[in-house]
């Protein structure tokens, strides 16, 4: 519905033929153009007074003087048609009206450019900070791998120049040597970065420590063999405290059934803390036909240096890490 009264303008127009062009001029010029923003001007004067006598205090009057420009264009447009169906108007105020509204409709389709253009650039810009954090995350993440490294290459280095894991065989300081790189390394880089998905660094750590020895061969033998030597060439007081660092009597089956030479290896030495009346001819022997007797293990009885070393190493660290898992 029409906001304008159309009685007061039409009496004005029959005595002052010109009011009309001058209000419909006057009604497009208030519209403002700065910088592509689009408002209506309040204006003083004898338009303004005019203007607020004919459209009232209705709400769409306000919203348009609030600068809505959604409802200040639709109440622009009923006016100009209003005035335009009922009133006279001369040429040349609807070339100036037309004017005015190309210029408006520029400004318009102006204004929607710039939304677009600002979109994009904001989608833009989030691809790049998207881009960026991956990068940092990538450095970061290279950094941690490389401080793991250097922590596993001090932990071999010390074991390699003999100033660790000392009195033990072999077999035994494979096995600690690993224990301490997983739990002071490697098990948060896996646990945190790499989220148990990348072996790498594991293949790694098995080719350092077999780089470290040359006495033990590298052709295949029986494993109840090396468990033998891993006892008998250790003395008692040192058996027993590997046998506390490597204790298998709690292990549940779960975990059992992935760490078998762990665990083989572990229930030798603590075969050897037995009185010497009751320990088995073969410690080595019976505690691997321990672990093969538990339900769904796979164990063979021939193994080689380097199986032995890559076996220790995958055991030890996929079982501190599902125990941190846990926690």
């Amino acid at each position: 519905m029409s906001l304008i009264y159309f009685n007061d303008l039409q009496e004005k127009e029959s005595k002052i033929p010109i009011i009309t062009d001058k209000i419909l001029v006057d009604l497009v010029n208030s519209i403002q153009v700065n910088d592509d923003l689009i408002s209506f001007r309040q204006k003083q004067g004898l338009f303004g007074q005019f203007f607020d006598n004919l459209t009232g205090a209705d709400r769409k009057r306000q919203l348009a003087i609030d600068k809505n420009v959604n409802i200040a264009m639709q109440s622009l447009h009923s006016w100009v048609l209003d005035i335009a169906n009922n009133l006279n108007v001369s040429n040349n105020a609807i070339i100036t009206i037309e004017e005015k509204l190309i210029e408006t409709r520029q400004a318009i389709r102006n204004q929607r450019q710039d939304i677009n253009l600002l979109q994009d650039i904001v989608k833009q810009l989030k691809d790049k900070v998207e881009d960026h954090e991956h990068r940092i995350l990538k450095l970061e993440q290279r950094v941690y791998r490389t401080e793991v490294q250097h922590r596993i290459e001090d932990a071999i280095a010390a074991w390699q120049s003999k100033r660790t894991y000392q009195g033990f065989h072999w077999a035994i300081q494979v096995a600690f040597v690993t224990r301490e790189i997983v739990d002071y390394a490697l098990g948060d880089y896996e646990r945190l970065i790499t989220k148990g998905k990348d072996s790498q660094l594991r293949q790694s750590i098995s080719d350092r420590i077999l780089a470290t020895d040359n006495t033990i061969p590298d052709n295949h033998f029986p494993l109840t063999n090396l468990l033998n030597l891993s006892y008998s060439e250790t003395s008692q007081e040192n058996q027993e405290l590997a046998g506390y660092l490597l204790e298998v009597e709690s292990i549940s089956e779960e975990r059992l059934g992935k760490t078998l030479y762990l665990f083989t290896l572990g229930k030798t030495l603590e075969l050897a803390q037995l009185p010497k009346q009751q320990q088995p001819q073969n410690l080595a022997q019976t505690a691997f036909e321990l672990c093969r007797n538990y339900p769904n293990v796979m164990i063979y009885p021939t193994t080689s240096k380097r199986e032995f070393v890559e076996r220790i190493v995958n055991e030890t660290a996929s079982d501190r890490l599902n125990l941190i898992t846990l926690v």
